[in-house]
């Protein structure tokens, strides 16, 4: 239908964000013009279409079962604009395809519920008070009127209500993929040569990261080896970044910790792109750490203590002393940070804790020695009985005592099953 805009919603109720990339897969299979509509929701402009799939039922028909082979079961709505399309796939019920004529789009809304506007609750309310529960009762109403008591959002309603449809399609295009790859027929047997090659690869991902200003907050390497083996590895910089320098050393620390088994016949390279802002730092905060060097100074401590053992610690909800488990390095800028108007106490846990030498007097600790340590016991508290975990086959239970030097110092001591141990020290 030349001159006359038609929309297709594919419609995917309850749909999992995880699936919107293969909603707009089959989109594209069938359109040039796409839009991402949100989770479940695609636009296609239908212009021109019937020439290569026929007309708007069959269309409608290759949609609904393309959507339904990939495992998702999609409604297909046609009509003049996006807001009649998608109300017509949400309100189709037990009907698969739903097409309103052309130029019947506010005849065809008219009876619609409101609910098809996806109102909260206030907005709800107020409309039902007013006595308007169809699209066609809003769109009836006048709109200067609606706009003195509702605002923009009171217009923007009335005309989804009228079918009445936005600019044209904000087209979706897939995001770029970054990702390089090199062969190597003859076999790489050495690190040297292998870091060079990988080197190589992020210098050719970075410009491209550069030309998007996006920077990588991650990099994943799958190196096929004779034998047709595979080795696979990922490492993540401690912030994102584009600089080919700090992304191959940071790949040069990675392959030195964990090295292919065999000779390496292929290599491929992918960046995680991300974007990042651009912020002015402030005066009166002190120099932040150089994300090169910072990420190279990382990558050559995984080299000797794993990725695992990097990280800032988070503490586990655990009743186990101690428990905690290390998560990945990132940079906070130092206004993510609410500071405190009064002092706080802070524990300094001893890793491992500290055999400790402990003399009672009426069943409390009256006197302790441990390395670097020593003195009468002036004032304490305790015990606490603390255990937990007894379903596992590592339970634990320890009685605790907080107590104060004749030295001033504040430790927590504990005892379990194999003595007395300095388990911390207050700063």
């Amino acid at each position: 239908m030349a001159g006359v805009t038609r929309i297709a919603c594919l419609f995917v109720p309850d749909a999992d964000p995880r699936g919107q990339p293969a909603l707009l897969e089959i989109a594209l299979r069938h359109s040039p013009s796409v839009e991402d509509g949100g989770p479940g929701i695609v636009y296609l402009d239908l212009g021109g279409l019937e020439r290569l799939w026929g007309g708007e039922h069959e269309i409608a028909a290759r949609l609904q079962r393309a959507a339904r082979e990939s495992g998702a079961a999609a409604r297909v709505g046609i009509a003049g604009s996006r807001a009649a399309a998608r109300f017509a796939a949400r309100a189709g019920g037990d009907v698969a395809i739903t097409i309103v004529p052309p130029g019947r789009d506010a005849s065809w809304l008219g009876p619609a519920p409101l609910a098809l506007l996806g109102l909260g609750p206030e907005m709800a309310a107020r409309l039902d008070r007013w006595g308007v529960r169809t699209l066609g009762e809003l769109a009836d109403l006048p709109s200067r009127g609606l706009a003195e008591r509702l605002g923009g959002e009171g217009l923007r309603l009335q005309r989804l209500a009228r079918g009445e449809d936005a600019p044209p399609l904000r087209l979706w295009t897939p995001p770029p993929l970054f990702e390089e790859s090199a062969d190597c027929p003859w076999g790489v047997e050495a690190l040297e040569p292998l870091g060079d090659l990988l080197a190589g690869l992020a210098e050719m991902l970075c410009a491209r990261l550069r030309r998007h200003e996006l920077s990588a907050d991650a990099f994943e390497w799958t190196c096929r080896l004779a034998g047709r083996a595979v080795h696979e590895g990922a490492c993540a910089p401690a912030a994102p970044l584009a600089d080919p320098a700090a992304a191959a050393a940071l790949l040069r620390a990675s392959l030195a910790a964990r090295p292919p088994a065999a000779a390496v016949e292929a290599v491929t390279l992918r960046a995680r792109p991300v974007r990042v802002g651009n912020v002015q730092p402030r005066l009166d905060e002190p120099p932040r750490p150089s994300p090169r060097l910072l990420t190279a100074a990382l990558a050559r401590l995984s080299a000797l203590v794993e990725a695992s053992g990097i990280g800032s610690s988070v503490l586990l909800d655990s009743h186990r002393p101690d428990a905690h488990q290390m998560t990945p390095f990132v940079l906070v800028s130092r206004d993510a940070v609410i500071p405190s108007s009064s002092p706080a106490l802070a524990m300094r846990r001893i890793r491992p804790p500290l055999s400790a030498d402990v003399v009672l007097h009426a069943g409390a600790p009256a006197r302790v020695r441990a390395a670097g340590l020593a003195g009468r016991i002036v004032a304490g508290a305790g015990p606490w009985r603390v255990s937990g975990e007894w379903w596992t086959e590592a339970p634990f239970v320890q009685d605790e005592w907080d107590v104060e030097l004749d030295d001033g110092t504040l430790c927590r001591l504990a005892r379990d099953a194999r003595g007395w141990r300095l388990d911390a020290v207050y700063d």
